[in-house]
């Protein structure tokens, strides 16, 4: 079966609502913000601040939900907005490892496996430096 674009980022949005209101009805769940060091060399050809990680679980929701929801291409969405969609997804699930993505026992969404393959594109094209490839400590 072949997905189009919107039939995966209708998909997505369905699939972050349910995971949001699983973590509305478990409020106990705290999902604590790690900070991690700037990195003092940058790989990239223009420097860029790395985003905030989000302050909540609704933030992240937003921010993943901006990315999935653009009518762009992946390899379109800039820089900033790429990078706040994806601290956001390893905010979401902190648990899921970028290495594991490729894998069907990774436990990666389908869709999220899209952001992804993306990621590791702007990695190897040294738009993403390894500590934004990997915005959580794994």
């Amino acid at each position: 079966m072949k997905s189009t674009p919107f039939t995966l980022r209708h998909f997505l949005a369905k699939l972050t609502a349910r995971l949001r209101k699983s973590e509305q009805s478990n409020s106990q769940t705290s999902h604590p913000t790690a900070i991690l060091p700037e990195s003092t060399t940058s790989t990239r050809p223009s420097p860029h601040e790395r985003p905030p990680d989000p302050r909540s679980s609704d933030e992240a929701h937003t921010r993943l939900n901006k990315i999935l929801s653009i009518d762009q291409a992946l390899p379109q969405i800039s820089y900033q907005d790429f990078m706040l969609g994806w601290v956001a997804m390893a905010y979401i699930a902190p648990g899921l490892n970028p290495d594991e993505a490729g894998t069907a026992d990774g436990g990666w969404p389908h869709g999220w496996k899209l952001v992804a393959a993306e990621a590791f594109r702007r990695f190897e094209a040294k738009e993403l430096t390894r500590e934004e490839l990997y915005p959580r400590p794994y």
